[in-house]
């Protein structure tokens, strides 16, 4: 009788988890120096999780408030006052 090798499943070496937090430790310090890597951080982690509508959820729940606060925060004052009065 032949001899079948038995083939070891491939096993990932990083799990999602590790991977996340990987991404989490490397990105976040940068964040705070420019807020354009938190759209990196968004698609690295949504390509880790594979899963396209949880990503754009969890991206318009966390990341999209920081960036919209980061940008108006950038705003000069004369453009945050209420530009529309009625008379």
């Amino acid at each position: 009788m032949p001899h079948h090798s038995r083939r070891k499943k491939k096993r990932n070496t990083y799990s999602k988890g590790e991977l996340n937090r990987l991404i989490d430790s490397l990105l976040h310090p940068l964040i705070d120096r420019n807020p354009a890597f938190m759209i990196t951080d968004v698609i690295l982690h949504g390509l880790v999780e594979q899963n396209p509508s949880e990503t754009t959820i969890k991206f318009i729940r966390y990341s999209l408030p920081k960036i919209i606060k980061e940008i108006m925060g950038n705003v000069p004052t004369y453009l945050k006052a209420n530009t529309c009065k009625r008379s």
